[in-house]
């Protein structure tokens, strides 16, 4: 059994499509297409129409794929650039009505259970608090979870892009851009501060673009990783973060563009995305930092799946005489 999970970010639209097996469930394909869907219109809230028509072009495409690869069901969720959107319907009307695509919108804390449940299949939480973050385009969820409950879930609307939008930064952010994030930031985030003074959590896991091209830099930085196998958690060292950070805000727009580990997509908003995170490290003793290459989507995909049962293979009487032949 295949189902596919289209996850409409803020940024990029993603393609999971993923695989029910005896043992579990794997991943058969992914993609990503850019969409910028907030871009030109956070402060009104609307979905400007290139952006629409690029977003509805994103889902053809991601349909046709998941009808290529078989899937018995196709889940469209959408996420802060849309929800917010005062054309979502618009969006999701046509949607349905030229590619037959329903489109779930969830609330923001619909959104950070899924990307817990998501996280879990990769990292054992334990019975410890941990904090997870999602940084998106147009929301930011933070969830302080173990492996068996949320303790404390937010959505806030501080994505990058929005928070790119608002600030409107210089390509090298200069003390002003800093220091208008930092009262953004200080505003929206009292919940965050109080939740974990409540709930004290060691290691932040982190999840989605921004995470990735952390970890992606870190890997460049360390050229005896170059090779490492692919893993479904990463380390992303406390220590070396600075040192992250320092190149991220230093660096030119050209310069972004040109580094192998940040995607074009992401060159404009990563320095938002490192001080967002500088931030949140700032707010308590945090002594490790994880990069886990699940999230939304998958979270989605493991509750598709979770109930399907697959039954063992038999084999046919051909196959057993032809190993019983062997066999003499």
């Amino acid at each position: 059994m295949k189902v596919g999970i289209i996850d409409c970010g803020t940024n990029t639209f993603n393609l999971l499509i993923a695989e029910k097996s005896e043992t579990g469930w794997s991943v058969v394909f992914e993609n990503k297409l850019p969409v910028k869907l907030g871009t030109g219109g956070f402060d009104k809230k609307m979905i400007v129409e290139s952006r629409f028509i690029r977003g509805i072009d994103a889902l053809m495409c991601h349909k046709e794929n998941a009808a290529n690869f078989g899937c018995t069901t196709l889940k469209v969720i959408a996420t802060s650039a849309i929800r917010e959107a005062k054309n979502r319907y618009d969006f999701m009307r046509v949607a349905k009505q030229k590619l037959d695509l329903d489109i779930e919108l969830v609330d923001g804390h619909r959104e950070a259970e899924l990307i817990w449940k998501g996280i879990k299949q990769t990292i054992d939480l334990g019975t410890e608090a941990s904090l997870i973050i999602d940084i998106g385009g147009g929301s930011t969820e933070f969830i302080i979870a173990n492996a068996t409950e949320i303790l404390w879930k937010e959505s806030y609307l501080l994505g990058v892009s929005r928070l790119h939008e608002m600030i409107q930064p210089e390509e090298k952010m200069s003390s002003s851009n800093v220091e208008h994030l930092h009262e953004i930031l200080d505003e929206n985030l009292g919940s965050l501060k109080d939740a974990l003074k409540q709930f004290p959590c060691k290691q932040i896991v982190g999840s989605s673009g921004s995470f990735d091209t952390l970890y992606a830099m870190y890997k460049h930085s360390q050229k005896q990783l170059k090779d490492e196998p692919f893993k479904l958690l990463n380390e992303i060292p406390v220590t070396s973060f600075p040192g992250i950070h320092g190149w991220l805000i230093n660096s030119t727009y050209e310069q972004r563009l040109l580094h192998k580990a940040i995607p074009s997509i992401r060159a404009e908003y990563m320095p938002l995305a490192s001080y967002l995170v500088k931030y949140v490290l700032e707010l308590s003793k945090f002594e490790k930092m994880y990069h886990s290459q699940y999230a939304l989507k998958e979270g989605a995909a493991f509750e598709l799946l979770e109930h399907v049962i697959v039954e063992p293979k038999h084999k046919d009487n051909n196959e057993e005489r032809e190993e019983t032949a062997s066999a003499d």
